[in-house]
């Protein structure tokens, strides 16, 4: 374990440092050799580099009676993405602020790759980006499993990173610089879309399979989108070869953005989809298994993927039917939400409950008359359905006709097209089309 302290120098008029602590006790001696290591090789990869988005490291000791390692480092006023996600009034930041911080990554990136010795970082993610509240610049933190390699080493690493944000090959023992590139993609749907990748590590994207970025976010640009897709190929091959060449397109498209140069187009549905033959990697041990497997065969530990929903059958917006929930009384009449999942959460997002419904209503219910998880609608069949789940102030249900009913908590109702929804003081109008 270990913890990060804001202390002062008394030698230097009290200047503020950060001093990061790592703690090991009660461990196995080979697990504390190896801690004590990547403790070592953080302190030794932080103090060779130089670059303005890496924080200066000024000393780093070890207190051989406590098992206690200490490094010092220069202390960041500012917060971590992470945070900033979590403060975003929709859950999400806009395109131009995420560009413009994704520049600065990509620009200690290529810094990284391109030193006599490639490092490559390995665990970037939003909660290891931080914003210097002086000077507003990206700083990146948290080396402890960054590896130098050479550029013909790259098989026979440990497989550690973050779910999510780390790519397959990193699970399988190899580690290139683009294995960076990935993560860096990761970490920008994340903050792009809201959409967590550690919720669905595995597939979340296989786009043949899952929604694409606009698909969530339809706010963002038709080249935004293909930047996003490309960083998180499944193949290394298939992602932007360097940390350069991805910086030369994010910069081109902050500049587009600028001027006005991108296209806001539909991005279709991805179409229904069996999983039952369709390979993953095993999250813990690296292995090809089946994506609807419950346990792996190998190291027999439960996947990510096995709980109950995951597998849901996704409805292509091309197919005879979908349905589409379209905000009354609010600024966005007219702005549809496509329910594609078999089964909707309607609501409002509470990431410190990791409540983040399908249908998220925060935005239209400032006085909080919604629930956070207020009602679902699905498919059963060809039939579509619709249930209260025991919300403060209840689901009303409007039907075409003009007559009202006020749900039953827990118990399903029949939708029909042109139905509206009553949650709180918003109206949802269902559309079969």
């Amino acid at each position: 374990m270990g913890a990060v302290y804001l202390a002062v120098d008394q030698n230097l008029g009290g200047t503020q440092r950060a001093v990061k602590e790592m703690v090991q006790s009660h461990i196995e001696e080979e697990q504390q050799a190896k801690a004590i290591e990547d403790f070592k090789r953080e302190s030794m990869i932080l103090s060779a580099l130089d670059h303005p988005s890496i924080p200066t490291i000024y000393d780093y000791f070890f207190d051989e009676a406590e098992s206690r390692f200490y490094l010092v480092m220069k202390y960041i006023s500012g917060g971590d993405l992470a945070g900033r996600l979590r403060s975003a009034p929709e859950g999400r930041i806009d395109e131009r602020t995420v560009t413009e911080w994704a520049v600065q990554v990509i620009d200690v990136l290529h810094y990284l790759h391109s030193l006599p010795t490639t490092i490559v970082y390995r665990d970037l993610k939003p909660s290891n980006i931080m914003i210097d509240g002086n000077t507003g610049r990206v700083m990146l933190i948290d080396f402890g499993i960054a590896r130098s390699i050479n550029q013909t080493q790259e098989k026979g690493v440990t497989a550690v990173g973050t779910m999510g944000y780390a790519p397959p090959e990193l699970f399988s023992g190899q580690v290139e610089p683009r294995s960076d590139i990935y993560s860096l993609g990761s970490t920008m749907f994340h903050l792009l879309t809201g959409a967590d990748p550690q919720n669905n590590p595995l597939l979340i994207f296989d786009f043949q399979k899952n929604p694409r970025p606009r698909q969530i976010n339809p706010r963002l640009s038709d080249q935004m989108e293909r930047i996003l897709m490309r960083a998180v190929e499944y193949s290394a091959d298939a992602r932007f070869s360097s940390a350069l060449e991805m910086k030369l397109a994010l910069q081109q498209h902050l500049e587009d953005l600028g001027a006005g140069r991108v296209s806001y187009g539909i991005s279709e549905a991805p179409a229904a989809v069996s999983l039952a033959n369709q390979n993953v990697f095993c999250g813990f041990c690296g292995q090809r298994i089946v994506a609807t497997d419950l346990f792996c065969a190998f190291c027999g530990s439960k996947q990510p993927l096995a709980q109950h929903g995951v597998h849901s059958e996704i409805y292509a917006a091309r197919a005879k039917r979908h349905r589409t929930a379209c905000y009354r009384g609010t600024s966005q009449r007219n702005a549809g939400i496509y329910a594609r999942q078999s089964e909707n959460l309607v609501g409002r997002r509470d990431p410190t409950s990791n409540i983040f419904p399908e249908v998220d209503l925060s935005k239209f219910d400032p006085q909080t008359k919604i629930s956070r998880r207020h009602a679902r609608v699905w498919r059963d069949g060809s039939s579509f359905l619709v249930e209260d789940l025991g919300s403060s102030n209840g689901t009303i249900l409007l039907g075409s006709a003009g007559d009202a009913l006020r749900l039953t908590p827990h118990q399903a109702h029949p939708l029909a097209n042109g139905d509206r929804i009553r949650v709180g003081d918003t109206t949802l109008h269902f559309i079969l089309g």
